[in-house]
């Protein structure tokens, strides 16, 4: 499935993130996050309590410190 964003959309959305649409759609996640980053100066993260699918997010950093616990 597929979705198509109005004119009017992508250019609100170029105006508050800062760079053009078309620009935005090419980039990499990687490049995007570097961005959003850079713009306000915060690393970007999961809120506290964040879930999919009812589910809590894990990040590896609580992976590996539930690992250092079941090993003791």
């Amino acid at each position: 499935m597929s979705y198509q964003l109005s004119n009017k959309t992508k250019e609100l959305l170029s105006k508050r993130i800062g760079i053009p649409y078309e620009k935005l759609i090419q980039m990499e996640d990687e490049e995007i996050d570097a961005y959003i980053e850079q713009k306000t100066g915060k690393k970007i993260t999961w809120p506290k309590g964040a879930k999919v699918d009812g589910l809590p997010i894990k990040t590896m950093e609580d992976m590996d410190k539930r690992i250092d616990e079941l090993e003791r």
